[in-house]
């Protein structure tokens, strides 16, 4: 929790807007530059390509937004990451998404 809020204390907040193509329509999101770059991260880490990883998080969010959709993944992901053995480590972060 120290280091997310350390990360937070370093947040540029300058927010940057990327396009994707879910499923034949544009769709685009407006998160910020860190956020960018931990999802870059996790996508790595999960071995698919940053577009895919949107996708995924696009298909789930409905009407809801996008952007707010992949704070959440963000959070969500490094959250249970977090978690001790015990805990809700079995759980895809995806699957803890309100949407």
């Amino acid at each position: 929790m120290q280091n997310l809020l350390r990360i937070l204390g370093q947040t540029s907040y300058e927010q940057r807007r990327r396009d994707f193509t879910v499923d034949g329509r544009r769709v685009s999101a407006c998160i910020s530059q860190e956020c960018w770059d931990a999802l870059e991260d996790i996508a790595v880490l999960e071995g698919v390509s940053l577009e895919t990883l949107v996708c995924g998080v696009a298909r789930r969010c409905g009407r809801r937004s996008l952007s707010l959709e992949l704070d959440l993944f963000v959070i969500s992901y490094y959250q249970t990451a977090s978690l001790p053995a015990d805990g809700l480590r079995d759980i895809e972060p995806a699957n803890l998404l309100p949407c």
